[in-house]
Protein backbone atom coordinates (compact mmCIF):
# COMPACT_ATOMS: atom_id res chain seq x y z
CA UNK A 1 0.00 0.00 0.00
CA UNK A 2 1.13 3.54 -0.70
CA UNK A 3 1.57 4.63 2.90
CA UNK A 4 2.30 8.24 1.98
CA UNK A 5 -1.02 8.42 0.15
CA UNK A 6 -2.95 6.64 2.89
CA UNK A 7 -1.65 8.83 5.72
CA UNK A 8 -2.66 11.95 3.77
CA UNK A 9 -6.35 11.01 3.79
CA UNK A 10 -7.40 13.77 6.18
CA UNK A 11 -11.07 12.86 5.97
CA UNK A 12 -10.29 9.56 7.72
CA UNK A 13 -8.55 10.90 10.84
CA UNK A 14 -11.52 10.51 13.17
CA UNK A 15 -9.69 8.86 16.07
CA UNK A 16 -6.54 10.93 15.69
CA UNK A 17 -8.58 14.13 15.80
CA UNK A 18 -10.89 12.92 18.58
CA UNK A 19 -8.35 11.32 20.91
CA UNK A 20 -4.92 12.28 19.62
CA UNK A 21 -4.05 8.62 19.07
CA UNK A 22 -5.76 5.27 18.91
CA UNK A 23 -6.26 3.02 21.92
CA UNK A 24 -3.55 0.45 22.64
CA UNK A 25 -3.52 -3.33 22.56
CA UNK A 26 -5.54 -4.70 25.45
CA UNK A 27 -7.78 -1.62 25.60
CA UNK A 28 -11.51 -1.30 24.94
CA UNK A 29 -13.23 1.59 23.19
CA UNK A 30 -16.97 2.11 22.76
CA UNK A 31 -19.19 4.37 20.66
CA UNK A 32 -22.50 5.35 22.27
CA UNK A 33 -25.44 6.49 20.15
CA UNK A 34 -29.17 6.18 19.69
CA UNK A 35 -30.58 4.02 16.92
CA UNK A 36 -29.86 5.23 13.40
CA UNK A 37 -27.18 7.76 14.33
CA UNK A 38 -24.30 5.87 12.71
CA UNK A 39 -22.63 3.41 15.06
CA UNK A 40 -21.84 0.85 12.34
CA UNK A 41 -20.63 3.57 9.97
CA UNK A 42 -18.30 5.02 12.59
CA UNK A 43 -16.91 1.64 13.58
CA UNK A 44 -16.21 0.98 9.91
CA UNK A 45 -14.60 4.43 9.72
CA UNK A 46 -12.29 3.57 12.63
CA UNK A 47 -11.42 0.22 11.07
CA UNK A 48 -10.69 1.82 7.70
CA UNK A 49 -8.40 4.41 9.32
CA UNK A 50 -6.39 1.54 10.72
CA UNK A 51 -6.37 -0.35 7.41
CA UNK A 52 -5.24 2.67 5.42
CA UNK A 53 -2.22 2.93 7.69
CA UNK A 54 -1.31 -0.62 6.74
CA UNK A 55 -2.53 -2.44 9.86
CA UNK A 56 -4.76 -5.57 9.70
CA UNK A 57 -8.29 -5.45 11.16
CA UNK A 58 -10.73 -8.17 12.15
CA UNK A 59 -14.26 -6.82 11.74
CA UNK A 60 -16.79 -8.88 13.69
CA UNK A 61 -20.47 -8.24 13.05
CA UNK A 62 -23.28 -9.73 15.12
CA UNK A 63 -26.58 -10.40 13.36
CA UNK A 64 -25.47 -8.63 10.18
CA UNK A 65 -24.25 -10.22 6.96
CA UNK A 66 -20.71 -9.37 5.78
CA UNK A 67 -21.93 -7.95 2.45
CA UNK A 68 -23.63 -5.06 4.25
CA UNK A 69 -20.41 -4.24 6.09
CA UNK A 70 -18.47 -4.39 2.82
CA UNK A 71 -20.87 -1.79 1.40
CA UNK A 72 -19.83 0.65 4.14
CA UNK A 73 -16.16 0.16 3.30
CA UNK A 74 -16.86 0.63 -0.41
CA UNK A 75 -18.87 3.81 0.22
CA UNK A 76 -16.16 5.32 2.40
CA UNK A 77 -13.52 4.65 -0.23
CA UNK A 78 -15.72 6.18 -2.95
CA UNK A 79 -16.26 9.27 -0.80
CA UNK A 80 -12.52 9.59 -0.23
CA UNK A 81 -11.83 9.36 -3.95
CA UNK A 82 -14.60 11.83 -4.74
CA UNK A 83 -13.25 14.42 -2.30
CA UNK A 84 -9.58 13.88 -3.19
CA UNK A 85 -9.18 13.39 -6.96
CA UNK A 86 -5.49 12.58 -6.59
CA UNK A 87 -6.40 9.40 -4.70
CA UNK A 88 -6.41 6.15 -6.69
CA UNK A 89 -9.62 4.37 -5.65
CA UNK A 90 -8.61 1.02 -7.11
CA UNK A 91 -5.26 1.13 -5.34
CA UNK A 92 -6.98 1.84 -2.03
CA UNK A 93 -9.41 -1.03 -2.54
CA UNK A 94 -6.67 -3.49 -3.44
CA UNK A 95 -4.56 -2.24 -0.55
CA UNK A 96 -7.06 -2.97 2.21
CA UNK A 97 -8.38 -6.33 0.97
CA UNK A 98 -5.56 -8.51 2.34
CA UNK A 99 -5.59 -6.56 5.61
CA UNK A 100 -9.30 -6.94 6.39
CA UNK A 101 -11.22 -9.99 7.49
CA UNK A 102 -14.95 -9.90 8.26
CA UNK A 103 -16.57 -12.48 10.55
CA UNK A 104 -20.33 -12.70 11.03
CA UNK A 105 -22.20 -14.42 13.84
CA UNK A 106 -25.90 -14.60 13.01
CA UNK A 107 -28.93 -15.57 15.11
CA UNK A 108 -27.27 -14.84 18.46
CA UNK A 109 -24.53 -17.44 17.94
CA UNK A 110 -21.66 -15.21 19.10
CA UNK A 111 -19.50 -16.26 22.02
CA UNK A 112 -16.01 -15.19 23.01
CA UNK A 113 -14.92 -18.82 22.85
CA UNK A 114 -15.97 -18.99 19.20
CA UNK A 115 -14.21 -15.72 18.46
CA UNK A 116 -11.01 -16.95 20.13
CA UNK A 117 -11.09 -20.14 18.06
CA UNK A 118 -11.74 -18.17 14.87
CA UNK A 119 -8.79 -15.93 15.69
CA UNK A 120 -6.54 -18.93 16.19
CA UNK A 121 -7.73 -20.45 12.91
CA UNK A 122 -7.01 -17.22 11.05
CA UNK A 123 -3.51 -17.06 12.49
CA UNK A 124 -2.72 -20.70 11.73
CA UNK A 125 -4.45 -21.16 8.37
CA UNK A 126 -4.42 -17.71 6.79
CA UNK A 127 -1.43 -16.20 8.62
CA UNK A 128 -3.76 -13.34 9.52
CA UNK A 129 -3.04 -11.61 12.82
CA UNK A 130 -5.17 -8.50 13.40
CA UNK A 131 -3.83 -5.48 15.23
CA UNK A 132 -7.39 -4.27 15.91
CA UNK A 133 -10.77 -5.93 16.42
CA UNK A 134 -14.06 -4.17 15.69
CA UNK A 135 -17.11 -5.72 17.37
CA UNK A 136 -20.36 -4.38 15.98
CA UNK A 137 -23.86 -5.23 17.15
CA UNK A 138 -23.47 -6.36 20.75
CA UNK A 139 -26.69 -5.90 22.70
CA UNK A 140 -25.56 -3.88 25.70
CA UNK A 141 -29.04 -4.08 27.21
CA UNK A 142 -28.19 -7.71 27.98
CA UNK A 143 -24.46 -7.34 28.59
CA UNK A 144 -23.18 -7.90 32.12
CA UNK A 145 -20.05 -6.51 33.71
CA UNK A 146 -18.64 -10.02 33.47
CA UNK A 147 -19.02 -9.93 29.69
CA UNK A 148 -17.07 -6.68 29.43
CA UNK A 149 -14.40 -8.05 31.76
CA UNK A 150 -14.14 -11.12 29.52
CA UNK A 151 -13.78 -8.89 26.45
CA UNK A 152 -11.06 -6.96 28.26
CA UNK A 153 -9.23 -10.21 29.05
CA UNK A 154 -9.60 -11.29 25.42
CA UNK A 155 -8.09 -7.99 24.27
CA UNK A 156 -5.18 -8.29 26.69
CA UNK A 157 -4.55 -11.95 25.84
CA UNK A 158 -4.50 -11.27 22.11
CA UNK A 159 -2.74 -7.90 22.41
CA UNK A 160 -5.40 -6.08 20.36
CA UNK A 161 -7.59 -3.05 21.02
CA UNK A 162 -11.32 -3.67 20.60
CA UNK A 163 -13.73 -1.01 19.40
CA UNK A 164 -17.44 -1.70 19.87
CA UNK A 165 -20.76 0.11 19.84
CA UNK A 166 -23.58 0.46 22.36
CA UNK A 167 -27.15 1.62 21.87
CA UNK A 168 -28.47 4.39 24.11
CA UNK A 169 -32.18 5.05 24.63
CA UNK A 170 -34.18 8.26 24.80
CA UNK A 171 -36.33 6.88 27.63
CA UNK A 172 -33.38 5.79 29.79
CA UNK A 173 -31.75 8.88 31.28
CA UNK A 174 -29.43 7.18 33.76
CA UNK A 175 -26.03 8.92 33.94
CA UNK A 176 -23.36 8.23 36.55
CA UNK A 177 -21.44 10.84 38.55
CA UNK A 178 -18.69 10.89 35.91
CA UNK A 179 -21.12 11.79 33.13
CA UNK A 180 -21.25 8.34 31.50
CA UNK A 181 -24.77 7.35 30.39
CA UNK A 182 -26.52 4.00 30.28
CA UNK A 183 -25.58 1.34 29.22
CA UNK A 184 -21.93 1.94 30.16
CA UNK A 185 -22.52 3.80 33.43
CA UNK A 186 -21.53 0.78 35.55
CA UNK A 187 -18.62 -0.45 33.41
CA UNK A 188 -16.89 2.81 32.43
CA UNK A 189 -13.75 1.84 34.35
CA UNK A 190 -13.17 -1.01 31.87
CA UNK A 191 -13.01 1.28 28.83
CA UNK A 192 -10.02 3.31 27.69
CA UNK A 193 -12.21 5.45 25.44
CA UNK A 194 -15.93 6.27 25.45
CA UNK A 195 -17.30 8.41 22.63
CA UNK A 196 -20.84 9.73 22.22
CA UNK A 197 -22.37 10.29 18.77
CA UNK A 198 -24.97 13.03 18.99
CA UNK A 199 -27.00 14.57 16.13
CA UNK A 200 -26.82 18.37 15.92
CA UNK A 201 -27.90 20.73 13.14
CA UNK A 202 -26.70 19.28 9.82
CA UNK A 203 -24.02 17.14 11.48
CA UNK A 204 -23.20 14.41 13.96
CA UNK A 205 -21.04 15.59 16.84
CA UNK A 206 -18.54 13.24 18.45
CA UNK A 207 -18.07 13.95 22.13
CA UNK A 208 -15.26 12.33 24.10
CA UNK A 209 -16.75 11.24 27.43
CA UNK A 210 -13.67 9.37 28.60
CA UNK A 211 -10.09 9.01 27.41
CA UNK A 212 -7.60 7.03 29.48
CA UNK A 213 -8.30 8.16 33.06
CA UNK A 214 -9.85 11.49 32.07
CA UNK A 215 -13.61 11.95 32.10
CA UNK A 216 -15.26 14.72 30.09
CA UNK A 217 -11.90 16.01 28.75
CA UNK A 218 -11.99 19.43 27.09
CA UNK A 219 -11.13 18.22 23.60
CA UNK A 220 -12.03 20.18 20.44
CA UNK A 221 -15.45 19.41 18.99
CA UNK A 222 -15.48 16.95 16.09
CA UNK A 223 -18.26 16.65 13.52
CA UNK A 224 -19.23 14.12 10.86
CA UNK A 225 -21.28 14.65 7.73
CA UNK A 226 -24.55 12.73 8.40
CA UNK A 227 -24.73 11.52 4.78
CA UNK A 228 -21.13 10.40 4.23
CA UNK A 229 -19.86 10.11 7.83
CA UNK A 230 -16.68 11.85 6.72
CA UNK A 231 -15.15 14.54 8.91
CA UNK A 232 -16.42 18.06 8.35
CA UNK A 233 -15.58 21.44 9.79
CA UNK A 234 -17.60 22.49 12.80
Amino acid sequence: MDTEQSTNLKAMELIQKALGNTIAGGDLGVLLARAGVGKTACLTHIALEHLLRGFPVLHVCLNEVPDKIKVWYAEFLKNIAASQPEVDLQKLQHGIEPLRFILAYLHQTFTLEKLQQSLLNLKEQAKFKPSMVVLDGMNFDQVTRGTIEALKSFAVRNEVPIWMSALTHRHITTVNERGIPYPCHETDDLFAAILLLEPVTDAIQIKVLKHADNFQPEYPALFLNPQTYMLQLG
